[in-house]
């Protein structure tokens, strides 16, 4: 099916779902409030959300699919992809075709939802497209009489983010003692910290925006979004982080280095936190050490060997300095700590 190059409203209009002035009123109104048209029909009443995703449907030149409906809800495999990823982007797998992954979805215009869903389950998507109110009721259809997925069990979705916040609405002006103990904050940042070592992650940016905050994760050296926290976390969430580092929780306007240990699937691991002041609150990066990285010995570097026998000449100096540089990811840590692991000795004095 070919992409439309009609507008929404047109394509609503045309078949007869509104009228062409109902369609330009609905259109100012979103551009006004920052809606979308679709969103502004619907609230309004003037057409439902299957109207509005079979016009969608058109827009884009997809299948619009009723997930309720045969045969389509025989074809429906909640297996092929992780149940959290379904209930927090509220898609329906259909399986594998053509070595592309049969996806419906409710908004085929939100790219970056696409873009991390492409990225989590490493396959091209051939997307069709439902009404969100359809892909709820099969889902609240196939999980009735079963209990809900708990917050401790995911990172950041909207379960924990509600316990989050209920805890966090409690103590608003209260960031210091949200910092510590074992309150959802406390283990909201550890998971953050945790599942960043188990994605490969050499960073982790939360970043405060004016309506939100932003976490991502830096892997293989592009930045990936992972969840936005909402706003009145920030304090509670920025406090957990620079306690952790050992830095001044009370200092904002100057930029403070420091370092967390945490335990991680039995494995040490050491992040590098940097806090630096933002135009909208304190932005946090923490680095990633990890230690079967770092030290992996000088043999294991890819160092040509006559390039390694300068290197060792070079690191047994008794004096002098020499540079690492690199771009990120390029192994200046892991060169530097397996310089050190040649020199470490009991008779010698290392500070690092």
């Amino acid at each position: 099916m070919a992409r439309s190059k009609k507008k929404l409203g047109e394509i609503l209009a045309g078949a007869g779902a509104v009228s062409k002035d109902e369609a330009n009123k609905a259109a100012k109104a979103g551009k006004k409030s920052g809606r979308r048209i679709g969103e502004v029909l619907v609230e309004g009443g003037t057409v439902n959300e299957e109207q509005v995703a079979q016009a969608l449907a058109q827009q884009f030149g997809l299948e619009y699919i009723d997930p309720n409906k045969e045969p389509y809800a025989g074809q429906i495999d909640l297996s092929a992809i992780d149940k959290q990823l379904i209930k927090r982007y509220l898609v329906l797998p259909m399986g594998e075709e053509n070595g592309k992954l049969r996806l419906i979805v409710h908004d085929p215009m939100n790219l970056e939802l696409l873009d991390n869903l492409r990225f989590r389950l490493n396959k091209d998507l051939d997307l069709r497209i439902g009404s969100k109110a359809a892909i709820k009721r099969f889902l609240d259809a196939k999980e009735s009489g079963t209990a809900p997925v708990q917050a401790e069990q995911s990172l950041v979705t909207e379960s924990i983010d509600r316990t989050i916040d209920r805890s966090v609405d409690r103590s608003m002006d209260k960031s210091i003692d949200i910092a510590g103990g074992d309150s959802p904050v406390v283990r909201l940042v550890n998971r953050i910290l945790s599942e960043a070592v188990r994605v490969r992650a050499s960073d982790v940016h939360i970043e405060p925006m004016a309506d939100r905050v932003r976490l991502r994760y830096r892997i293989d050296g592009v930045c990936i979004e992972r969840d936005n926290l909402p706003k009145r976390m920030q304090n509670a969430v920025l406090s957990r982080m620079k306690l952790m580092a050992g830095v001044n929780i009370a200092e904002k306007r100057i930029p403070q280095d420091g370092r967390i240990k945490l335990n991680v699937d039995d494995v040490m691991i050491d992040y590098r936190v940097s806090a630096c002041p933002a135009y909208h609150g304190e932005s946090i990066v923490a680095r990633i050490l990890r230690p079967d990285a770092v030290r992996i010995g000088l043999e294991n570097l890819g160092f040509e060997p006559d390039n390694l026998e300068i290197f060792n000449r070079i690191i047994r100096r008794p004096n002098g300095i020499f540079l690492v540089t690199g771009p990120t990811g390029s192994g200046k840590t892991t060169t530097l700590y397996s310089a050190l692991d040649v020199l470490n000795r009991p008779d010698r004095k290392i500070i690092t």
